[in-house]
Parts: C-alpha cells; structure tokens; sequence
C-alpha cells in the first residue's frame, strides 16, 4: 500500500503504514499521517495489503487521515475540506461549463477538455470519470478527452496522482456508447444462440478490445439479471435469459472476454432487477420476495460471480419489503423501506455477509428517480443537502462508490459538488459516517486499482503515452471489420422462428410483391442493408416488388402512419414483413399504435390473400399477441437506435452503429441464413380480461429452448 503522498510505505506497522518521510497531504494537521488498514500484515514482494478488513477499530492514538476512493469510480486525495480525513467522492458526466454569461443552468455537449473543466476537475480528487453518448462523437475524440482528462489529472497539486477509473455503459445490443464502435447482439441474442457461453466470452472480448483501445478500463456490465417478468420495462433483452443458472454461466463468460483486454467487468443490479415493473430511472421498484426466493433465482448469477473472483458489483435501486427493515423517510412521519442501495441489511449483511462479497461495490446512479426524488431522507429532494443525507445512508450501508450524484455540467454542478463534498467530510468529522467504513472502501478501491495496472503502487503512475499512436489503435480497432463480421455471426446464430405456417418461410420466388413494413422511418438505413445483403446473394431480382414504408411516426408521440396509400399498397402484397418492438407492456395496449397497425397490415393482407410475417425487433412477448401472423421471426434488439433504456441522450445527427440483429433476420426470412436459434425465456400466453384489455397469463406458449428451422 502506498501512502497517500506518494511514496511507498518503508515499512509495515500494526494498524497503519507509515509514510517514509513524515510529510502530511495539504489541509491534514499532524506530524505524521497514513492509511488506516486495522490489523494489516504487508507483503514484502508487492507493498501491497493482503489482510482483509477485519472490521476492528484502528487502536492507534494518533490521527490517522483517509482518503476515499469511491464513489462513482472513485479515490480522492487531500486537501481535505475542513480538515476531516475522509471524503468520497462521486465520478461525473463531462458535460462543459456554460458557455453563456449569466445562464447558469446552460450547458453543452462536452468533446474536449476546456479550461474551465480542468481547473474544476483539479479543484477535487476525483477518482474516476464516466462518460456518457453526449461526450464521445467517435473512437478518436474519446481517446483524446480521456487522455487529456488523466493528463490533467497529473497537474494537481496531490502529493500522489491515482489515475482515473474510466468506467462507461458499452453493454452492447440497446445500451452502447461508442457510436462508431461494434455495437453487438445483445445479452438475449447471445442466450438464443446454439453455443451461447462461447459468444458471451466473444462479445466481451470484442467490446473490451474496443474499450481498451480507447482508454476505458471499467465496464459497468455485464448485464446479470434474471429476466424473469414479462413486463419489465428496463431490463428486457439486456439479459441472457430467464434461466438463473444459464445467466450466471454467461456472465462469467462475458466477463471474461472483458479481462482478456484487462477491462474491469462490472456485474449488475445487485440482488436483481429482472422481476420488476417500474424503470428505477423513474421511480422505485419494489420485489415482493422473500430472501429464501431470491435465493432462487436473482442472487444465483452474483453467487457465481463472487465465487468465480468477482471484482466490482454495482447495487440496484429496489426496494425489498419481505427483507428490509422498514424506516422513516425524511418527512418524520412516512414508513416504507430505502432501495438496496441504501440498505445495510442488503448490502452488509447478503453481499458482504452472507455471499462473502469483498470487493468493490459501486451504487447505480445517484440521480435516478428512485433515489432523487423519493424523499427518502431530511432535505428538500433537489437540494444539496438531500443528496448528503443519501450518501451518509449509501456510504454506511457498505457501498465503495457512490456514483453521479449528479452530472457536472454547469457552474451550479460546480458549486453542488463543492458543498456535497464538505458535507459528507462533516458527517464524517461528527461520527454519522464511520471512520472504520471509509477505510474499508479506500482500501478496496486502491487494491483494485493496483490489481488492474490503473495505480502503480510503486508511485510511478506518470507513464508516458503517445497519443497519436493510441488514436491510430483506437481508429483500427474500434468498429473494425473483423469485430462487425463477428457481431454479424451472433446474430445469424441467434435468430429463433417460432412460427412457420405451411412452409412460409424460406419466402419462394412466387412472392414477388413484398412490403417491409418498419415502425420508424429511421428503419429504413438497417432494411435497405439487408435488402443489399439479399440483392448480393442473388436472392432478390430486379423483378421484385420490394417497398418500405413504416408505421410509427416517433417514440415520443406514436403518430399512427398508416394511409390510405399503404393501406392499398398492402392489401394487394404477396407479403408483408411487419416490425414489432415491445418493452415492458406497451404491446399489450390494444389501442396503441404498433397494435393498430399491425392488426391492421394483418387483416389487409390476409384479406387480399397475402402473407403476413412478425418480425419481432426486441423482446420476444409480441410473438403471444400477434399470434394472427403467418410466421414469426425473432431478433432480440430494437432497431432504433436512439432508444436506450438507461438513457435518452443519442440524436439523430450521430454516427450509430447498424442493427446487425434485424438484418440477420431478414436475411433468414428470405433464406440466405438458416434459423438456429432457441428461445432463451418461456413466452406466456396473452389473455384478454373481462374488462376487455390484454395481459400476460400464467400459462406457457412457447417454452425456452424452443425453435424451429428449415
């Protein structure tokens, strides 16, 4: 262990290493200062602590200062605001100072460091920087921000400079943040495929290549929940399956793939989100299961990744009544029961305790509406000293990292984290946050860091990069061929027919008058790529009638497009290949305008004597309720690339990687790809109520592991 000047500790004594030269950090009183580590024995060979926590209170008399590492990716190292040794600090989205005086809410989408961004930066220790679709336009800008972010990390006045942690969303399939980068099937394409574990290994392989080449070396992923609710509208195709114990195998497997590029994998939400009905971006989910039932099913795959050497997890923001126990939110009088993430029953005693998780554990994002406007505790919800009292709640209920309390994107951010980061040093110095806590997350985070070649515990972490060399690996290896050829091949492997009317599918050569009907227009880039693929096989001639058109005129507002002139178009098809996309329940609205619409190209063109075939974007429930269609064909990912359930913030403007998914799709309807794929979760049966709506039943209609092929 290092200490926190910077220098290796020249030797080890019970309860602290000793800095070798007495000096102390700027703003620390004492003659002496160093890293509180309890009862800590050190390895001769590496410096590095081998002792666990044990928990104990350091017995020393003098002052012993702490610098935490966590939060959202975490470390932060003196000053230390008002003399208190211990501070976490949270990672930030690099949003730029407003660029308008006197507009203080004003901001702009950052690609490059500015002059106020650094100085702000360097006014903290922050110990990491997440970065989200607004700050990265491609594969060479985001190398440059990040290189230039740890460069001017290196011209503070620290005593040690600890590198960033530099985590990022590159799930693959709806969440990316690389836009020119291998966007990849996602988790439930990958479960359909016959040699599933291989791919999952594959796509973190290839996603971690891409990470590493451009500096990142943290994944917020894989992706581990059990997506075991029909109805969840967050989760959905992120995940690998409906199956605990094939979720669990194909995490591990993905998250090997990441470490081959040494890329920190990060498994989540811990205990689970895959049997919810509300977004925690939103609101607060809430799982009505005992411990004994999440044994079952949602804590299987993060049992498996503790056991096979997890390192980092990050907590999700639901709430747990047959679990937890009930509190008082902040208004003194309203009882309910603060998300896993704020609970140390949860956190301390299931992760920490009784699944004998030891590494490190980051909070899901502090900004989302389960935790920010929840009331959860004293303060008013958009006020400073909300989020404090949420951290005090965070910070003791055992997480490391606390991330983005909120985005750094303009001179009021600026301010907010100056008083969030005094506040929580006072609750510190006052005793509401334990000293012993804090310890424990510095600890962990700097062993982490070590681990992954971030921090060198040597003191050497001024290693020199050329970065037009780094840019030119960056250009070659993000989004290269090999990788799409590769993500092209999962996704052939994993489209699934479940239906296939007398033989409809290969579509024959008499089917010359074809519709391809998308929901957006913005469908048409990824359909005329596949009808490219088609006319290059030879498996379309100029002879055939092939038109686009979509239904669906935004997410935002559901404007039906279906006109006349479609209508006329379709009723006189040989074929209508119709999209669906379905997330949580909006499938099940009869009186939506996918329903609508599809129900209405159905009838059309049955009715002049065509075919209809569903092919089904993302979550495969849809194939339950247009059961009227002739065949259906499943992809596994929405083709619309601005859509991204944890966050709406790609436009239209940028560079997106195609759907690799729905071309593969298309390319088996009309026959250039055999189906391989089985179903990854059992699809139930639709029922319509008494009040005449739609639900999901009990019932199975098409059991996991089934598919068809020709």
């Amino acid at each position: 262990m290092v200490t926190l000047g910077g220098e290796i500790a020249d030797r080890a004594e019970t309860g602290t290493l000793r800095s070798g030269s007495g000096r102390r950090p700027p703003g620390a009183w004492g003659s002496s200062w160093r890293i509180c580590s309890g009862s800590a024995r050190r390895s001769k060979s590496s410096g590095i602590c081998r002792r666990r926590w044990s928990g104990s209170r350091c017995r020393r008399r003098s002052p012993c200062w702490t610098a935490c590492s966590g939060t959202g990716t975490a470390t932060a190292y003196g000053p230390w605001p008002k003399r208190s040794g211990r501070i976490k600090l949270p990672p930030v989205t690099l949003l730029d100072e407003p660029r308008v005086k006197g507009n203080t809410n004003a901001s702009v989408e950052l690609n490059e460091t500015s002059r106020e961004l650094k100085e702000t930066l360097k006014k903290h220790r922050y110990g990491g920087i997440i970065l989200f679709a607004p700050n990265i336009t491609d594969s060479a800008q985001a190398t440059k921000l990040l290189y230039d972010l740890n460069e001017n990390n290196k011209l503070s006045d620290a005593s040690v400079h600890i590198p960033y942690f530099t985590p990022v969303d590159e799930e693959g399939g709806m969440v990316v943040r690389l836009t020119d980068g291998t966007r990849m099937t996602g988790n439930m394409a990958i479960g359909a495929t016959p040699d599933a574990q291989k791919n999952a290994e594959q796509t973190g392989t290839i996603l971690g290549d891409e990470l590493a080449a451009i500096g990142f070396n943290t994944d917020y992923a894989p992706d581990v929940d059990v997506n075991n609710n029909p109805s969840n509208p967050v989760i959905g195709t992120r995940s690998f399956s409906d199956d605990p114990d094939t979720v669990a195998k194909l995490g591990q497997a993905y998250a090997a793939g990441l470490k081959k590029s040494n890329v920190i994998a990060v498994y989540k939400h811990f205990p689970g989100h895959g049997d919810t009905e509300t977004d925690s971006h939103t609101g607060t989910p809430c799982l009505e299961k005992t411990y004994e039932e999440i044994s079952r099913t949602e804590l299987v795959p993060f049992k498996a990744a503790i056991e096979n050497g997890a390192d980092m997890i990050m907590t999700a923001h639901i709430t747990f009544p047959l679990i937890d126990d009930e509190v008082t939110f902040g208004d003194g009088v309203t009882k309910g029961y603060y998300p896993a993430t704020m609970s140390e029953k949860i956190i301390s005693g299931i992760l920490r305790t009784d699944l004998g998780f030891d590494g490190v554990v980051v909070s899901d994002a502090l900004e989302m509406g389960a935790i920010r406007s929840a009331g959860l505790v004293g303060g008013d919800k958009n006020s400073t000293e909300y989020q404090i009292n949420i951290a005090e709640k965070v910070i003791n209920a055992g997480v490391d990292i606390l991330l983005l309390p909120a985005d750094l994107k303009s001179a009021d951010a600026a301010l907010f984290y100056d008083e969030y980061i005094d506040g929580i040093a006072e609750k510190v110095k006052s005793g509401e946050i334990r000293p012993e806590r804090i310890d424990e997350s510095v600890k962990r985070i700097l062993l982490l860091k070590a681990k992954y070649g971030i921090f060198d515990v040597s003191g050497d972490n001024r290693s020199v990069i050329n970065i037009e060399d780094k840019i030119n690996e960056a250009k070659s290896t993000v989004g290269s061929d090999a990788h799409r050829e590769a993500e092209l091949g999962i996704a052939r492997e994993a489209v699934t027919v479940v239906k296939n009317e007398n033989g409809l599918l290969p579509l024959s050569e008499d089917k010359k008058n074809i519709v391809l009907l998308g929901r957006l227009e913005t469908d048409s880039a990824t359909l005329n790529e596949a009808l490219d693929e088609l006319k290059g096989a030879g498996l379309i001639g100029g002879e055939s009638g092939i038109s686009a058109d979509f239904y669906y005129y935004s997410l935002s507002n559901g404007t039906l497009n279906y006109t006349p002139e479609m209508k006329e178009k379709i009723s006189h098809a040989d074929a209508v290949i119709g999209l669906s996309y379905t997330v949580g329940n909006t499938v099940l609205n009869k009186n939506g305008t996918q329903y609508v619409a599809l129900k209405s190209a159905m009838e059309d063109v049955h009715n002049g004597g065509g075919k209809f075939i569903l092919l089904s974007e993302n979550l495969p429930y849809d194939s339950a309720v247009f059961q009227d269609a002739d065949a259906i064909v499943l992809s596994y990912m929405g083709s619309d690339p601005g859509r991204d359930p944890t966050r709406e913030t790609m436009s239209g403007e940028r560079v997106i990687t195609a759907n690799a998914n729905v071309i593969a799709a298309v390319e088996t309807i009309f026959g250039l790809n055999r189906p391989k794929g089985k179903l990854p979760v059992n699809i139930p049966v639709v029922e319509t109520t008494p009040e005449g709506s739609l639900k999901y039943g009990d019932a199975v209609l098409y059991e996991r592991g089934f598919g068809l092929t020709y």
